[in-house]
């Protein structure tokens, strides 16, 4: 794939770690387990819309996915889920599940993906603008916890979303993508925070990636500018909450090897909450973003990562100090 003319660049020992048919379906060892995940997502900060497009299967078959819209004029907020199964014989090549369609070829880095939806209708591509960056690139690496790995990306679309019978054409859009597989312990991590964010030509564009789990911290994740992909190797955060602990803000300095830190800010302009469950306590919160990244003005998706009862009382807690 090195022949693909991207426009950021991953130095050979990094790209090494991400084989082309990693995004494909993997399979488990002889008598153990297997899950893959697959996520595609765009943030229109001029629109105040926010899209994700998340798919799971595991080994024996049993699939899922949600397709997501949220943000201003849009109530309430597109949460659809599907739940199904997939034949043996899929791949990810070609994947059809609850009006989702994806189809995948991993010789161009390229996806293309639609659905048909009750409230909303979508058909895009997704062109990679560098090589799938593995997380085991970073000085953190991948906890085990998490994955076996996990590859991001980030691309540029064509085509468009409609809702409520509204079109928005995603042409020339930046949009964001990861593929993760292996069994993840939900109850290990105390707390994480994922983001992904871009200026609207794709000149910088960044994932990043912070965990606590077993009282230890770590990073990972890249920034892409200047025509090369680097690790980031630290992030210095604060993120401001509300009275429901919704992220609203967020200032991140992140070290990626530049003589400078990047300088990243996040201002939320719509977020959705994904209910809690007996057997993953857990809580998701997605926030579609405002960015800036240096002072460049772009869009981004913050992502929070909470146990359940320890987000009920800072809730709880915070509400009570307001009053």
């Amino acid at each position: 794939m090195t022949d693909i003319p991207y426009l950021h660049r991953l130095a050979p020992d990094l790209a090494a770690l991400v084989r082309a048919e990693d995004d494909l379906r993997h399979r488990p060892a002889p008598g153990g387990q297997m899950r893959d995940s697959l996520f595609w997502q765009v943030s229109l900060a001029e629109e105040n819309i926010c899209l994700q497009i998340y798919f799971f299967a595991t080994d024996d078959g049993n699939a899922g996915c949600n397709i997501c819209l949220w943000g201003g004029g849009i109530d309430p907020a597109v949460v659809d889920f599907h739940a199904g199964s997939i034949p043996e014989d899929c791949d990810f090549s070609s994947i059809s599940l609850g009006g989702l369609s994806v189809r995948q070829d991993i010789g161009t880095q390229r996806s293309t993906l639609s659905y048909a939806g009750t409230r909303l209708k979508l058909d895009f591509s997704f062109a990679a603008l560098h090589a799938a960056f593995s997380y085991h690139a970073n000085a953190d690496g991948l906890p085990a916890w998490m994955a076996t790995n996990r590859i991001e990306q980030s691309g540029m679309l064509q085509g468009w979303l409609e809702i409520d019978g509204r079109r928005v054409s995603l042409d020339g859009r930046i949009g964001h993508r990861d593929h993760s597989w292996g069994l993840r312990e939900w109850a290990m991590p105390q707390h994480w925070k994922w983001l992904a964010a871009y200026t609207p030509d794709g000149s910088i564009t960044m994932n990043g990636w912070i965990w606590i789990a077993g009282g230890e911290r770590g990073v990972a994740g890249y920034v892409a500018r200047d025509g090369k992909v680097s690790p980031i190797t630290a992030i210095r955060d604060h993120t401001e909450y509300d009275a429901e602990m919704m992220q609203q803000s967020a200032v991140m300095n992140i070290d990626y090897g530049a003589e400078q830190p990047m300088e990243l800010r996040l201002s939320t302009f719509s977020a959705i909450r994904f209910p809690s469950s007996k057997r993953n306590p857990v809580t998701i919160t997605e926030a579609g973003c405002a960015a800036t990244l240096d002072g460049i003005a772009g869009s981004g998706q913050f992502e929070t990562h909470w146990p359940t009862p320890y987000l009920d009382y800072l809730r709880q807690r915070k509400q009570a100090a307001q009053g």
